[in-house]
């Protein structure tokens, strides 16, 4: 029954409302927590702040009062004599210590005290370790004010480090709210890229689209059909080119042979004058430095005199034709060369009018654009495709510091805190 009637009259403590921030608001927040923290450590440290300075004051009386103190008589000579030695030394030692008064905010408070605890457990060690037997009462209240000094300092040392860690926790929130302020513009501008990009890359799809239409509108205009004649009649003249070519083979293939073989009688017979001059024939044929017809005729007289002789013989019927007289190679190979160039002037007279004809100019000059622009667009695409990794890039990263941001700020609050960390549009299409 008693059990009842106290939950019926319990009071219930009202639930804590979850705290809700918005990004832009969130460097305010901040300001002013780190003021709160300020001002918690104030609080927090004034009892021991005040108690400190309390211990200083006594500690500097206590230190002054050392300087006439008699001593304990019944220690031994010997230890009074180091006694009294060591005093002005550490009366000396301790007065300089002291001679600095904590002030300041609470950290540069805590600074100084922290520092001044530290030399004085110095200076006890030292030359105070020589007194407390001479001077035991002494000693005694010195050392008792040092330990007082060090309990109001550990009890400052907690708050000041419940501060500093939350000033780190302030700082945290900062560099994660800086991260995802830095993180909008890059993805604003990787976005701002994207659409540029792609405006540019239909843009010059468009231009391609353009320049094969009218590529294509060339074929209807009247200088196509007239480019389609010469171009047919140029076929004609590579085909009637070729055949020249295997014509002036078959002379020149038997008759590199013979005189291969004339040229070697030669030097045998000692005749060097019509060892080179066959020599340049041969050389003639093979890589048309020189003219091979006139070079021809004026051996064939040498190297007939070699056959009739004996001297060279012939190995079948293309040699025999060839070499039956002084002109049928000769002629031969003139009708053949004349027939070619005749051949490749009239080709190159053709391909100069092709180029003249000013649908061929602006088919030139349209492919060279089209080329051009198609390498345009890669470039462009390339680049878009660049830019929209590094808007995934950035989303990950910018979901990654959301969360960070979320549980520090939550972490500082000491509750659930929910924060308008506003998303990232996607880029327009």
């Amino acid at each position: 029954m008693f059990k009842q009637l106290r939950d019926l009259f319990r009071r219930t403590e009202p639930a804590e409302e979850n705290l809700e921030l918005s990004f832009d608001d969130l460097p305010t927040w901040l300001d002013a927590r780190e003021e709160g923290i300020g001002r918690e450590l104030s609080g927090a440290t004034a009892p021991s702040r005040e108690a400190i300075s309390g211990t200083l004051a006594h500690l500097r009386e206590a230190v002054a009062r050392m300087e006439t103190a008699e001593g304990d008589e019944e220690v031994h000579p010997r230890l009074q004599d180091i006694s009294r030695k060591a005093l002005p030394r550490f009366t000396k030692s301790m007065a300089q210590i002291l001679s600095r008064e904590p002030s300041g905010d609470p950290e540069t408070f805590y600074a100084t005290a922290a520092e001044t605890l530290k030399s004085a457990l110095k200076a006890l060690k030292g030359q105070g370790k020589y007194l407390s037997s001479f001077y035991p009462d002494e000693m005694k209240e010195v050392r008792t004010a040092v330990k007082d000094l060090g309990r109001e300092i550990n009890t400052m040392t907690d708050a000041v480090g419940r501060a500093r860690a939350d000033r780190q926790q302030t700082k945290d929130i900062r560099e994660s709210y800086e991260s995802l302020s830095r993180t909008r513009e890059g993805y604003s501008a990787a976005a701002g890229q994207v659409r540029d990009l792609g405006a540019a890359v239909a843009e010059a799809e468009g231009a391609i689209r353009k320049a094969e239409e009218d590529l294509a509108a060339l074929k209807l205009h009247p200088d196509y059909a007239r480019k389609e004649e010469i171009e047919e009649r140029i076929r004609e003249l590579d085909a009637a080119d070729e055949e020249a070519g295997r014509d002036l083979a078959s002379l020149r293939t038997p008759a590199v042979h013979v005189f291969r073989k004339a040229e070697k009688v030669a030097e045998k017979a000692g005749d060097s004058a019509a060892a080179r001059a066959i020599g340049r024939v041969f050389d003639a044929y093979t890589d048309g430095g020189e003219d091979p017809v006139g070079l021809t005729e004026a051996v064939m007289p040498a190297t007939l005199a070699m056959i009739r002789q004996g001297d060279l013989a012939l190995k079948n019927q293309d040699e025999v034709r060839l070499f039956s007289d002084p002109d049928t190679l000769p002629a031969g190979m003139s009708r053949v060369l004349n027939r070619q160039r005749e051949i490749r002037e009239q080709r190159a007279a053709l391909q100069e009018t092709r180029a003249a004809l000013p649908g061929v100019i602006e088919e030139h000059r349209l492919t060279a654009t089209l080329a051009e622009q198609r390498r345009e667009r890669e470039a462009k695409a390339a680049a878009r495709t660049r830019a929209e990794n590094q808007l995934e890039t950035l989303q990950a990263a910018y979901a990654r510091e959301n969360e960070t941001l979320r549980s520090r700020v939550a972490a500082l609050a000491g509750r659930d805190v929910e924060v308008g960390v506003p998303d990232l549009s996607p880029p327009a299409s």
